[in-house]
């Protein structure tokens, strides 16, 4: 049996593989569990061992991989094939890309095999998600080893600012989350979560086209907002060329200087907004 989750949403694919396990743990007395690393070569032949041992006492075995698509694709493949329909061996893969090649019959692998997918949650499922990742259970425990709640009530242009802050980022949304639940407010608003620094990241082409704009204020602004965004200095500069028509002439003047070594990009850059 295999159960293959995979898509680029990392919270929500961690928590369903710790559902399964420990799932597993609690129906299966006798589960035996390990996990296993497919960056290490000598890890596959560890798997296959694990596998297709037999013991009287172990009747569920479940083997947890890491990294199964850099592993050997053809051995891998041969193995998982072996136990793709056996419901008493296990074997848990999570991945951000779906597999090519040999390995994409993981994706619809015979019953009782199981593959989910998650992609980034967006609109009705996205606040549904933030909503309820706000009350619900923090993942530490309190002194007494009980489970606390986050109890966290946004308000709902708080719930808004979060959605589109984290967007595409369910880690950042539930990291966010735990540290509002130590603030002592009946609810959220986002008054309070901007006086904690958050922002929205601005359209990247409504940056180029502020950095054309008649304010210094405004063009200083839009280009310390387009170097945060980590683009190369020459990417943002030609963007910016292609834009501003009128200045043409002077972009191309520029262009000459860096590349005849006189200038970098980044020095082009400031002097054209200033």
């Amino acid at each position: 049996m295999i159960i293959f989750l995979y898509g680029p949403d990392d919270y929500r694919r961690a928590e369903r593989k710790k559902f399964y396990i420990a799932e597993f743990k609690k129906k299966y007395s006798g589960l035996s569990l390990d996990y296993f690393d497919l960056e290490n070569p000598e890890a596959l032949e560890r798997l296959e061992t694990f596998l297709r041992s037999q013991s009287l006492f172990e009747k569920k075995k479940l083997a947890v991989l890491e990294n199964a698509l850099e592993a050997d694709e053809k051995k891998l493949v041969e193995i998982l094939k072996s136990i793709a329909g056996d419901p008493a061996a296990i074997v848990a893969i999570s991945e951000s890309k779906k597999p090519a090649g040999a390995l994409k019959f993981i994706v619809n692998a015979p019953k009782p095999s199981v593959s989910e997918e998650f992609e980034h949650l967006a609109g009705a499922e996205w606040d549904l998600f933030i909503r309820k990742e706000a009350k619900s259970r923090l993942r530490r425990q309190s002194d007494d080893g009980v489970a606390e709640a986050r109890g966290v009530v946004l308000a709902p242009a708080a719930a808004n600012f979060l959605a589109e802050v984290y967007a595409k980022n369910s880690w950042g949304l539930v990291t966010e989350l735990d540290k509002l639940s130590n603030l002592d407010k009946k609810e959220i608003s986002r008054a309070d979560l901007e006086a904690l620094g958050l922002e929205t990241v601005p359209n990247y082409w409504m940056m180029v086209n502020s950095a054309k704009s008649q304010n210094l204020k405004t063009r200083l602004w839009a280009l310390e907002k387009l170097f945060s965004q980590k683009d190369p200095p020459a990417k943002i500069f030609n963007i910016l060329a292609s834009l501003w028509r009128e200045r043409i002439p002077q972009m191309a003047e520029y262009d000459f200087m860096v590349k005849s070594g006189k200038l970098e990009y980044e020095e082009v850059l400031l002097d054209t907004i200033i």
